[in-house]
């Protein structure tokens, strides 16, 4: 019998597959997240990681501020697998991190929180998601402190016809991730191959909102955030002035 939270786990069917294939997505959000989380004060709280997916986000938030305290909160059992071998095998990981199983209404928050990151996780909320989750992030973020997301908008892929995403050599064998985008949302498919020979195909399905920064924006000044974009798909909402609408830097297009 499953557990409660692998009865339906929309991510149970990629774990496998993510951090194998996940280089070339992070080679660009890396220096995105590092920019966003400059000048965070650690003192004023944890860093809370909503989505942690296998700890890529929590790993890199170390990296970029050794003092900082993670709330990683992941609803997927097969991804907080990965997850808890990141925080075995990675030296000092383990006692920055805490993780919560479940969604955001689990977890026990602080009154004040550093800084929060949220990617790939906008899309999967409803309107009145997204609403709940900018006022609890207006009310518990410091004052200045960054509230990163992304957004898979229609300018960004997965694009409507399939695109390979990643590849990579394992053994003697060859892993692959392509997308597909729909109206509600994209699939991924998983391919391994030995040479010319498909071995296994897994097809995962990902129900997403097709909200962009612009909605993004809007959305979350209703709640006293303001938008900062650094890339077509990646902002930091806060206090303070807004740059929705500025030119993005061509590093980072």
């Amino acid at each position: 019998m499953p557990l409660p939270d692998t009865a339906y786990d929309v991510y149970g069917g990629a774990a496998e597959f993510y951090d194998l294939l996940a280089a070339p997505a992070w080679a660009r959000l890396g220096p995105l997240l590092d920019r966003a989380l400059a000048g965070v004060d650690p003192a004023d709280g944890p860093l809370l990681d909503i989505g942690a997916g296998t700890g890529l986000s929590a790993a890199a938030a170390v990296q970029a501020l050794p003092e900082v305290r993670v709330v990683a909160v992941e609803p997927s059992a097969a991804m907080r697998v990965a997850l808890s071998t990141r925080l075995a095998c990675t030296p000092g990981l383990a006692d920055r991190v805490t993780v919560v199983a479940g969604t955001l209404d689990d977890a026990v928050l602080p009154p004040r929180l550093c800084a929060s990151v949220a990617l790939g996780v906008v899309g999967h909320l409803d309107a009145a998601g997204r609403a709940a989750l900018w006022r609890l992030l207006a009310e518990r973020l410091a004052p200045g402190a960054p509230a990163v997301v992304d957004v898979l908008d229609r300018t960004a892929p997965p694009t409507r016809a399939p695109l390979r995403l990643a590849t990579r050599q394992v053994g003697a064998l060859t892993y692959e991730s392509w997308s597909e985008g729909a109206d509600d949302g994209w699939t991924l498919t998983y391919r391994v191959r030995h040479g010319d020979a498909l071995l296994r195909a897994h097809t995962v399905p990902l129900p997403w909102s097709g909200i962009g920064i612009d909605a993004l924006a809007q959305e979350a000044a209703v709640a006293g955030l303001n938008c900062t974009q650094l890339a077509p798909d990646f902002a930091v909402l806060r206090t303070g002035a807004s740059t929705t609408n500025r030119p993005v830097p061509q590093e980072f297009s």
